[in-house]
């Protein structure tokens, strides 16, 4: 028998309404879903958490708590919220830059275990060199899990051009020449897993935009799309969208990003 999987990443904005957000969740769960957050502060943990009706969660603050010195930077952490299902395992990716950003998670749903990586990339117009030794980290970290990894979805502050055919994404230059930024998303892959919009676009036979193919975000007037979901071989992507519009409504700066999966004989 097949099985229908919801998952849904956002940067929900660390200055956002805990509420809005949350309402905006609830209306978008559509039988079992994870849900994986960026920017979240506790508060907004605590609070989401009090509204939205789960069946389990996880937070990286959690395992890796801010230091007193370290500043308000350190107190963003990113979270997976679970429906329908138990989280068996969660840990962060100890070797990246700030791991509190990272969080992967097993999950136990009825008819099979899932396996999703969530994570936020640093900025490099604050952080430039470490936002290129993040990515190497994760995608060593990625390329370990192989085939064990079923998705990840994170908000990466890249690429600088999008494009459908990997080989023409372009990447900022965090004196790495956007090498390694490619080794998740780009020409350079170490991994399998496949960009879940590309392939809906390509699905679906809809008109191609160009640079970005969706919007999830505006940078100094400049549209973006640093959003994504990443699905191994065998999902099959029903569908995937970027609401953009209502997701700045209910107050963030990103847009959420929905997409439906289908895995033939569990």
């Amino acid at each position: 028998m097949a099985m229908k999987t919801r998952i849904i990443q956002w940067n929900i904005s660390f200055n956002c309404t805990a509420n809005k957000i949350a309402d905006y969740i609830s209306q978008s769960i559509s039988g079992p879903t994870i849900v994986n957050l960026q920017e979240v502060t506790e508060k907004a943990y605590r609070e989401i958490s009090s509204i939205l009706m789960t069946s389990d969660k996880a937070y990286s603050i959690d395992l890796r708590r801010p230091g007193r010195y370290e500043g308000k930077n350190r107190t963003m952490g990113v979270a997976t919220f679970v429906f329908g299902g138990k989280i068996a395992h969660y840990d962060l990716i100890y070797r990246s830059v700030f791991p509190e950003r990272t969080l992967f998670s097993t999950i136990q749903f009825k008819k099979r275990k899932i396996s999703v990586l969530n994570f936020h990339s640093l900025t490099g117009v604050d952080y430039k060199k470490a936002k290129s030794s993040n990515f190497a980290s994760i995608a060593d970290f990625i390329a370990e899990k192989g085939q064990k990894l079923d998705f990840f979805t994170c908000d990466a502050n890249e690429p600088k051009t999008d494009a459908l055919d990997d080989d023409e994404v372009e990447f900022a230059d965090n004196r790495d020449k956007g090498y390694n930024a490619s080794l998740i998303f780009g020409k350079n892959k170490v991994h399998a897993l496949r960009d879940a919009y590309k392939i809906h676009i390509q699905k679906s036979k809809l008109p191609i935009r160009t640079n970005p193919l969706a919007t999830s975000h505006v940078n100094g007037g400049s549209h973006r799309r640093y959003d994504f979901i990443y699905c191994s071989k065998e999902w099959d992507v029903q569908h995937v969208s970027y609401p953009y519009k209502e997701s700045v409504s209910a107050s963030s700066d990103h847009s959420i990003v929905i997409g439906d999966f289908l895995l033939d004989a569990v």
